[in-house]
């Protein structure tokens, strides 16, 4: 029996899995069909303690028809003759499962030929993060999509072309080339398309700065279009116009990715102004003639006081709690 398990093929183990597939598919359809049978459900819940593999494999198909909800509705013609599937008479237990894994394979195919990543047309995905928190997300095509705090993006692949629309936030992309299918990122009216490359997008009320740490970009607007090279910046206004970025450097823009904020001479309330993106609180200046002083150095993203304190070391200035969510910064007497 041992050497008999041990000289199973790599074909015969495939058949084994597509085999508790479709037996899941059944058990998903015939669950469906008649949800109040307690027959089926006492026969289902013995079929999934019976293997872990069964449990595995309806999580699995169960996951699949979850995501092809929204296309269900659709009309397509391998779909509808799916679902017109009726056998004429009564079929044995054994032949009436096969019908609906029939039926659901087709419809499950049909989705994730039509939608997947690498389908005709893709299915869109949506990922965001809150605020102070990171994620790193690998994409079907092998990109890692770094997102930074409170950032949402949208992914849209298919078999023509690689978009991801920037929402708001900012975001670090290492894109795996694929020379048949191009990698884009729309932030309002700017198109960045990658050339192999990692780089950085940072979309801000008033502009989107994308900065270049390997390989090249092409930045394309609807009047205009320039290439970045490794090493190189550069921001595109809320008027249509490419402009300085507004960090000195690649390690400045991309310090984010460590958890710090680097200013090299950035003015005080733009200072504050991504200090914010971190953290719950509005920071209040009262006094205007504060906004313009000058920060520079290395800070931590994660301890607000910690990092507010350390501001107030470098300037003239107090930081003061007045509420749970309200941060004042006031100039310290006879020092300004």
């Amino acid at each position: 029996m041992i050497n008999t398990l041990q000289s199973l093929s790599v074909s015969d183990s495939e058949s084994t899995s597509q085999t508790l597939r479709d037996q899941a598919i059944a058990w998903l359809l015939r669950l469906r069909d008649a949800p109040e049978d307690a027959a089926s459900q006492r026969e289902f819940a013995d079929w999934l303690a019976a293997d872990p593999a069964h449990q595995a494999a309806y999580r699995q198909v169960q996951a699949q028809w979850a995501w092809l909800e929204p296309f269900k509705q659709h009309s397509f013609p391998a779909r509808d003759a799916a679902l017109r599937y009726r056998p004429a008479t009564r079929p044995s237990v054994r032949r009436k499962w096969l019908a609906y894994a029939a039926a659901a394979t087709v419809l499950l195919t049909l989705g994730l030929t039509i939608f997947s990543p690498q389908g005709w047309y893709g299915l869109p995905h949506s990922y965001s993060t809150g605020k102070g928190q990171r994620q790193v997300l690998a994409l079907s095509d092998g990109t890692e999509l770094e997102l930074n705090t409170d950032t949402e993006v949208r992914v849209h692949f298919n078999h023509a072309q690689r978009q991801v629309d920037m929402i708001r936030g900012e975001a670090f992309f290492k894109v795996a080339h694929d020379a048949e299918r191009p990698f884009r990122v729309q932030a309002g009216n700017l198109s960045v398309r990658d050339i192999g490359t990692a780089f950085n997008v940072y979309k801000q009320a008033d502009r989107v700065s994308v900065a270049v740490q390997e390989g090249m970009v092409e930045m394309l607007s609807p009047s205009d279009r320039r290439e970045l090279q490794a090493g190189q910046q550069l921001a595109y206004s809320d008027d249509q116009r490419f402009a300085a970025a507004t960090s000195n450097n690649i390690a400045s823009a991309t310090a984010w990715r460590q958890g710090l904020l680097i200013f090299n001479g950035r003015r005080l309330a733009e200072v504050l102004a991504e200090i914010g993106r971190y953290h719950e609180v509005n920071i209040r200046l009262p006094d205007p003639t504060l906004a313009e002083l000058r920060v520079n150095g290395s800070f931590r993203t994660e301890q607000l006081d910690s990092l507010l304190n350390a501001v107030a070391t470098l300037l003239p200035i107090s930081v003061k709690r007045v509420g749970e969510r309200e941060i004042v910064l006031e100039a310290v007497s006879g020092k300004h």
